[in-house]
């Protein structure tokens, strides 16, 4: 079998991490000082978040499920299949998500503009969803080239929008201005502090991702040395993006102009802010949207083949229902991807036939599931110490002193605990004045991990 090439696992990470409207939403919160922001996350977490990843992954080179493999290492089957079960949580509404996003950009693409209705979108969702499954079952191996080719059009796209934003700068027509004062975090009052912890906290949240590299180690040459490097490769890359891309889309438009914007539209509307300053015509705005069309049916496959490699292909006997866990005679999971399709397209008839009703409760399972995307790195950070003060050795040492890997562990998981806190609670207010938030993302959590729980007991009872 044919390896993957270190670039394609670059690109891989990357389709799977980077995401404009992390750019456009922090934007428009903060201003450019989200420049800043994002700097300081990729530095301090982003990075050594990857770096963890990367001995891990060369620690574990002959292990298929990522994430779990690397919680497992440090912790055990018990508390890896909690923020495995976590993991799943957070990413099986995820699916739903990219899949209904392919319309709005495929409208962009006949129309040139967001011209899809509520049944069209569901109609073209469940055919994406489908398509990928079927690539997922049929074609993971050979799809594995096309991905990077998606990566390298995503790669170019991007650039264009970093390169344009110098152009407008520098020839004095940005929309924002951009001094050194812009950059600063104002702490002005308490509201400030609070909309600071928010943004930094949902920070973290524009970061992850990398994790789906993990089910991809078994296919590389010489793992130990390539894993790590199209890691580094990769976050070197996504944390330079999104610094500077903070700054070129300031040059396009105002925080008030991508206020205006709704999340999915963030994406296409930053390039048509770019190409009102230019002076592009629709055509621009069509090749742009065909890009990120392909850029996002990739991204499902990717994220759908990823999950369930990393939660149903290495758990214990018992942990799921047997027919989760079972491989086909290609080791293909067909089982575990057709139970994700199928949940996913739950969620679109859901919200697309169960009318206002059923929309806001989808809606509401899906905040509640929030803060589950949080736990899996949590307890990665503290496997992480526990890795390093048994003193393992990685052919890969991202910290080759166990004190400095366990200090960097535990930077890691304080982070993720602000990120936990922080994304979901407002220092500026009472909490009677949002309990109801609380309630929605802290009890939401609660309720996803004794669902988990709870799963496992009767699997294992039946085993």
């Amino acid at each position: 079998m044919k390896k993957l090439s270190v670039t394609s696992l670059a690109m891989v990470i990357f389709i799977g991490v980077f995401g404009f409207p992390n750019i456009a939403n922090n934007f428009k919160a903060v201003g450019t000082s989200a420049s800043l922001m994002l700097m300081i996350g990729a530095l301090i977490f982003f990075l050594p978040l990857c770096l963890v990843m990367a001995e891990f992954g060369a620690y574990a080179k002959d292990r298929t499920a990522g994430i779990y493999s690397w919680i497992e290492i440090g912790l055990g089957k018990k508390i890896a299949y909690i923020a495995i079960w976590s993991y799943f949580v957070a990413n099986i509404f995820y699916l739903p998500t990219l899949a209904t996003r392919i319309p709005t950009y495929l409208s962009f693409v006949f129309f040139g503009d967001a011209e899809v209705t509520n049944l069209q979108t569901a109609l073209l969702g469940i055919a994406a969803l489908l398509l990928a499954l079927i690539v997922g079952l049929k074609f993971e191996k050979q799809f594995n080239k096309f991905s990077t080719i998606v990566g390298y059009l995503s790669l170019f796209v991007a650039a264009i929008f970093l390169v344009a934003g110098i152009y407008v700068y520098l020839t004095g027509h940005s929309s924002t201005a951009i001094t050194a004062e812009t950059f600063a975090i104002n702490i002005k009052d308490k509201p400030s502090l609070a909309m600071i912890l928010s943004t930094f906290a949902w920070i973290i949240f524009a970061f992850g991702g990398a994790e789906i590299c993990g089910v991809y180690v078994d296919k590389l040459d010489n793992p130990e040395k390539n894993f790590p490097k199209a890691i580094l490769i990769a976050s070197a890359t996504i944390g330079i993006f999104y610094v500077l891309g903070i700054l070129a889309i300031s040059t396009f438009g105002t925080a008030d102009d991508f206020s205006k914007v709704s999340l999915v539209n963030a994406v296409i509307s930053g390039y048509q802010f770019m190409a009102a300053k230019l002076g592009l015509g629709s055509w621009f705005i069509r090749f742009v949207a065909v890009i990120y069309t392909l850029i996002t049916a990739v991204a499902l496959v990717l994220w759908s083949v990823a999950l369930a490699k990393s939660v149903f292909s290495e758990v214990p006997e018992g942990t799921f229902p047997e027919w989760l866990t079972k491989k086909d005679e290609n080791g293909v999971l067909r089982n575990s991807l057709i139970f994700q399709t199928v949940l996913a397209l739950l969620f679109i008839f859901l919200t697309t036939f169960g009318g206002d009703k059923g929309g806001a409760l989808y809606s509401k399972i899906y905040d509640m599931s929030t803060m589950s995307f949080v736990i899996p790195y949590f307890f990665l950070a503290l496997s992480y110490i526990i890795f390093k003060k048994k003193k393992h050795f990685s052919p890969f040492q991202a910290f080759k002193n166990p004190i400095i890997g366990m200090f960097i562990g535990s930077v890691l998981l304080i982070l993720c605990l602000v990120s936990l806190v922080f994304s979901g609670y407002d220092i500026s207010k009472t909490v009677a004045e949002q309990r109801g938030t609380i309630e929605l993302y802290y009890g939401g959590l609660l309720l996803f991990l004794i669902i988990g729980v709870v799963i496992k007991f009767f699997s294992g009872k039946s085993k």
